[in-house]
């Protein structure tokens, strides 16, 4: 079967969404404040300011009833709630007014009171089939088919949710051929390095962390040496002897590092351009997720929408941020993590970094047979960050949707998200009763289908 197709009920969802849109005169949009959340928001309002609809747009930190109700002032007649929403149905079924709930997260339930866009009430896998930017996609060409061109914006949340790394399935799949067709983009082979000077970009290296060699100036130097390879050089200018050479010697890195061979084919996945104006969908997410972040999201938006001078700043937030993220990085490296039975954590200096860090962690840093648990203190509770692999998902039960859910409500607390990344909220004090719980319940999954 062609993953591309979507099923009828699916667009049947969307076609009712449509409606919604254009009979609407002045629209309220809440999106989530991460890389996605923030794509999302971009297409949302472009959709929206081109159908000639009022609209104002909000990026939330999580689902938050009392700013969504606060901002129904009169004459707002659609609500559309995005990336965040399919966990409080109820609560926004009885708000009053038109509301259209765009997830990709999984649902307490479905809705027939509210327009619900959530493939996973398909039984797919929420963390792979959508993300909340590619059904905003969706939606906007159903409204109308001028609106492909806002294409790189939803790639690139897509991206930022890290959903191309195993192949492109359901919604996204769909949107890509249908992109084919039109001429609208093209997939690029992923490489071990970013684009521009060597050297540089090893400095700045994230994607992949390499131990010695991520902003160390000495490493780099001595790894070029052995590459025979000139840190002002760029991969498009290397011969084929040189890129192998020195791509053999980074992959070498990583796996004396503990990288598995499925991380390294990770990094290696597509990167997607848009001949029409030149973008990359790898390096707007970037820019996005800095200014998520940072809590600059409004920068983001404004980037997004085209404003002329949001891009240069952005790109200035971004070269702060990813600087902060290195150092964190590197400090988690060299001081370690602490290992429990199935899940092994750290502390993040740095709240701006914490989940971001905690998938490099996980990734490049931290044992691969372990879930990866990030704590951050704030004033008045700890926020914690959780990351997997697939393998951990897919072969051995890890669903820390559930256990970081689980473990939360233990301690007084809240948590969810996906199998493979969650998220938590847990009160000050509380951090040694949660992981012990967290590791009771992760250990528990992983029993079970070691069992089997």
């Amino acid at each position: 079967m062609d993953g591309s197709v979507l099923p009828e009920t699916l667009l049947l969802r969307f076609s009712s969404a449509a409606a919604a849109v254009r009979d609407c005169t002045e629209a309220r949009v809440f999106s989530h404040n991460d890389a996605d959340g923030i794509c999302t928001a971009g297409v949302l309002t472009s959709m929206l300011m081109r159908a000639g609809k009022g609209v104002q747009t909000t990026m939330l930190k999580g689902f938050d009833l009392d700013a969504i109700r606060s901002g129904l002032v009169p004459g707002i007649d659609l609500l559309i709630v995005a990336d965040m929403g399919s966990s409080a149905l109820a609560s926004l079924e009885g708000l009053g007014t038109k509301v259209v709930v765009l997830d990709h997260h999984r649902p307490e339930r479905d809705s027939d009171a509210l327009v619900h866009l959530n493939p996973s009430v398909l039984k797919v896998d929420g963390a792979r089939y959508a993300c909340a930017s590619t059904l905003s996609m969706l939606l906007a060409v159903t409204v109308d088919e001028r609106n492909w061109d806002l294409l790189p914006i939803a790639f690139a949340g897509m991206v930022g949710d890290r959903q191309h790394l195993q192949g492109l399935m359901g919604v996204n799949a769909h949107l890509f051929s249908e992109a084919i067709k039109k001429g609208l983009i093209q997939e690029r082979k992923g490489t071990l390095l970013p684009p521009g000077p060597i050297g540089e970009g090893l400095r700045r290296s994230l994607h992949p962390f390499i131990r010695g060699v991520s902003g160390d100036p000495q490493g780099i130097a001595m790894l070029l040496q052995e590459a025979r390879v000139r840190p002002d050089a760029t991969w498009e200018g290397l011969d084929e002897a040189d890129r192998r050479r020195l791509s053999s010697l980074v992959a070498l890195r990583l796996l004396e590092q503990g990288c598995s061979l499925g991380g390294l084919e990770e990094e290696l996945a597509p990167d997607y351009s848009f001949p029409q104006d030149g973008l990359r969908a790898s390096q707007l997410t970037r820019l996005v997720n800095a200014c998520g972040r940072k809590e600059e999201t409004a920068l983001g938006l404004a980037m997004l929408l085209g404003e002329k001078d949001a891009l240069e700043r952005a790109e200035a937030l971004l070269k702060d941020y990813e600087e902060m993220l290195l150092g964190a990085l590197k400090r988690t490296a060299e001081r370690g993590l602490s290992k429990l039975r199935a899940v092994q954590h750290f502390e993040s200096p740095y709240r701006e970094v914490s989940s971001e860090l905690c998938g490099l962690v996980m990734q490049w840093v931290g044992d691969q047979d372990k879930a990866t648990v990030c704590l951050t203190r704030m004033d008045m509770e700890i926020k914690v960050s959780a990351r997997g692999t697939r393998r951990l998902v897919d072969e051995r039960g890890l669903d820390l949707s559930v256990a970081m859910r689980d473990a939360a409500a233990s301690v007084g607390g809240v948590g969810g998200g996906h199998n493979i990344a969650a998220g938590a909220t847990i009160p000050l004090g509380k951090d040694i009763d949660f992981l012990q719980a967290l590791d009771s319940i992760v250990a528990r999954q992983m029993e079970r289908v070691s069992a089997k």
